[in-house]
């Protein structure tokens, strides 16, 4: 049988991709800015808009942003898009990584005093503003997440500020990390997360976390208080969350979240 499928060379390559635009439409918008429909899309299919304008600053250059389009197609998904540690650092890696500066949930480009590099920049933008909105599919994947970033997120959501894995000194001068320290209103509370997927580390973990709190106490009751959160899918024994509950207060997770949202506030 004769193979009759044509040669492709680079030449040929670059006269198809050549016919290929990164601008579908173009029009202008009440700011002035160009609006550039790319063929790029967020993943729920809607396309990608771009913004060429000029900057107002001393420099008066050119800057390609999305207009904050990104961070509302998140907000429409229920996401804030930097509302945790993690999100807030894989969101720094995309754009250090495609050369794109964020601000106040804009992505833009400077492209300095001409378009020349237009079209890099329509691509690296597009790349960011895609891999950025891939956060929405964190949302059906809740369920894979570590129970301490699902707490983290339930923090985050409820607007209270806090601190990532603080390190306090204990009893004995050695450094002892807990998973977060939340200002509330009038008091500052260490919270140490509890999970046990695995049933035969339900009580080696409580131990764990007990003894942590432990060599904690000099610093309970002055300026924080001390707050450990179960996963309560898992399996603790009554005795084990007993015992937590003689140096800390216990909480479980998810069902008492509002519980634990007053105790974080207080």
């Amino acid at each position: 049988m004769t193979n009759n499928l044509p040669q492709v060379d680079c030449q040929s390559l670059r006269e198809v991709i050549s016919k290929s635009s990164l601008v579908e439409d173009c029009d202008v918008v009440s700011s002035g800015a160009l609006r550039i429909v790319t063929p790029f899309n967020f993943p729920n299919g809607s396309q990608i808009d771009l913004f060429l304008e000029r900057s107002n600053d001393l420099f008066s250059q050119y800057v390609l942003s999305d207009y904050g389009l990104t961070a509302n197609y998140l907000l429409d998904m229920h996401i804030k898009a930097w509302s945790t540690s993690k999100r807030r650092q894989l969101i720094q890696d995309i754009c250090e990584i495609l050369e794109v500066d964020s601000d106040a949930g804009v992505f833009r480009i400077a492209l300095g005093r001409d378009i020349a590099t237009l079209s890099s920049a329509i691509v690296r933008l597009a790349q960011a503003c895609i891999r950025v909105s891939d956060l929405s599919f964190t949302q059906r994947l809740q369920s894979s997440a570590t129970f301490q970033e699902n707490v983290e997120e339930f923090i985050a959501g409820a607007n209270l500020q806090y601190e990532i894995e603080p390190v306090l000194i204990g009893a004995l001068n050695n450094p002892v990390k807990v998973d977060f320290r939340v200002k509330g209103s009038k008091v500052l509370s260490l919270v140490q997360t509890l999970s046990a997927p695995n049933p035969t580390n339900a009580h080696p973990k409580s131990v764990e976390v007990f003894t942590r709190w432990f060599d904690l106490q000099s610093h309970n009751g002055l300026r924080h208080q001390f707050v450990t959160v179960f996963d309560t899918i898992n399996s603790f024994k009554e005795y084990d969350l007993e015992r937590l509950s003689l140096v800390s207060t216990v909480v479980g997770f998810p069902e008492e979240r509002e519980e634990l949202q007053e105790i974080l506030a207080a």
